[in-house]
């Protein structure tokens, strides 16, 4: 662990994550004024395609801007074997349980399935293998782990992991827009479980491998 007086200030972690929010808001208008310009149909995939780059290239700059200030997220250290089998267990298991509520839901409730991943569907159904593939399992969890369990969890709750467990559990599930209480549980589980693998393991890159797990698994399943 880094000694308390070489770790950033907790101002130097919010306005670095404010540069992300800045850029990728800015990012964001382009690729519209872009889509828009060009007819783009806003549920084309090209569309969703130049907001993931586009994310993705804000969140980079965000992590130079980190290194630069000293926001470390990545140990650049070698992980244990038992480390990646620690994080494939945690997130195996939270795959087993939401597809028990997924099953429960659709069968006694009038669930049938997440508003987010209606969406995805509907965007992904044209889209050709290897976009969806990078989009769905590269792209998304690696910018999502490092807003929610990087910046958030590991950086501003440093000092009280466990609250940061806690609250970034609950983001991570209101971010992928929850509708009733199943997809709630679906999207709340998968957040505990990384948030469990950072708790124990303090490596991001082991949160980062477990959300890729989840989306792959989730992607060939679909």
């Amino acid at each position: 662990m880094i000694a308390e007086q070489n770790q950033p200030r907790i101002w130097t972690i919010i306005w670095v994550f404010g540069v992300y929010l800045l850029l990728s808001l800015l990012f964001q208008i382009v690729s519209i004024v872009w889509d828009v310009t060009t007819g783009n149909d806003f549920l084309d995939m090209t569309v969703t395609w130049h907001s993931e780059l586009f994310g993705l290239t804000a969140m980079l700059i965000a992590l130079i801007f980190a290194k630069w200030q000293r926001i470390r997220f990545f140990r650049w250290e070698r992980i244990s074997w038992k480390g990646f089998v620690f994080a494939f267990i945690v997130m195996i298991a939270a795959i087993g349980i939401s597809s028990v509520i997924d099953y429960l839901g659709q069968n006694f409730t009038s669930y049938t399935n997440t508003q987010n991943e209606i969406l995805l569907d509907d965007v992904y159904s044209q889209a050709s293998w290897l976009l969806s593939f990078l989009s769905i399992v590269i792209i998304a969890p690696f910018v999502e782990e490092i807003i929610f369990r990087g910046f958030l969890m590991q950086q501003l709750f440093r000092n009280r992991l466990w609250l940061g467990w806690i609250v970034s559990s609950l983001l991570f599930c209101a971010a992928h827009v929850p509708t009733d209480w199943v997809s709630f549980l679906l999207y709340l589980i998968p957040g505990i479980a990384l948030g469990g693998i950072l708790y124990k393991t303090r490596r991001l890159e082991l949160t980062i491998f477990a959300h890729f797990l989840n989306n792959f698994i989730a992607f060939i399943w679909t």
